[in-house]
């Protein structure tokens, strides 16, 4: 004979589970619903109020998921940041086989083709989307990032022979900085990128992927000629 208690734990269980899908399944679409706008925009430009006017929600509703404005974006900046690592984690991995610093430099830059949002956001990590957040919301998101830039800067040492054990770590700072960077020269307001159309503003022209290459390469040179 079944005890209430047991048949009531059978019952939780599925509910349980369901409703947390169902949670993951909201905050994912509040998530595209911002990206959506942000891509759209900018992120002054993006309300809370838009978001929930996308994601078909009320705006209680989103505040429950993500309290502050900062919160929602550090959350999207969390899953950009996180799913590029893990691809750049798969192309680096594999063989043991040696690559030259031209290699890694033009396989780091050519993974973000296709990550202009992240890069954009990146460059507003520090001084706006950690600013308005609980020191537990920053802590997690810095926990993945550790964990995450240990894995990659493992692999680019397994990769580049001149560099020595925690160089990877840290050189993958280096691309963090070069990134975001070269994402804001990138990345002009259109009256700008009107005047950078005229033939002699060429020179103050920025390619991101192209001018990424060439600063990873050049970095990469001068740890190998140390």
């Amino acid at each position: 004979m079944v005890s209430h208690g047991t048949a009531k734990a059978k019952r939780a269980g599925p509910q349980r589970a369901r409703r947390d899908e169902d949670k993951e399944a909201r905050r994912q679409l509040i998530l595209a619903e911002t990206q959506a706008l942000y891509t759209a925009t900018s992120y002054a430009e993006v309300k809370m109020a838009d978001v929930a006017e996308r994601s078909k929600l009320a705006k209680g509703t989103v505040f429950l998921y993500f309290p502050t404005k900062e919160a929602l974006f550090l959350a999207l900046l969390g899953d950009l940041l996180f799913a590029w690592l893990e691809k750049l984690e798969a192309q680096l991995g594999g063989t043991e086989d040696r690559w030259t610093g031209a290699k890694v430099a033009r396989t780091v830059a050519e993974s973000l083709e296709g990550e202009e949002t992240l890069t954009r956001l990146l460059a507003l990590r520090q001084t706006v989307l950690e600013q308005n957040v609980t020191v537990e919301q920053v802590r997690g998101f810095q926990e993945r990032l550790l964990a995450a830039g240990g894995r990659v800067g493992a692999l680019l040492e397994k990769r580049l022979a001149f560099l020595k054990r925690g160089e990877g770590g840290h050189f993958f700072i280096h691309v963090h900085a070069l990134m975001t960077g070269l994402r804001q020269l990138a990345d002009v307001a259109p009256v700008t990128r009107e005047m950078l159309d005229l033939p002699h503003m060429a020179p103050l022209r920025v390619d991101f992927t192209p001018e990424l290459t060439d600063a990873l390469t050049t970095l990469l040179r001068g740890l190998e000629a140390r």
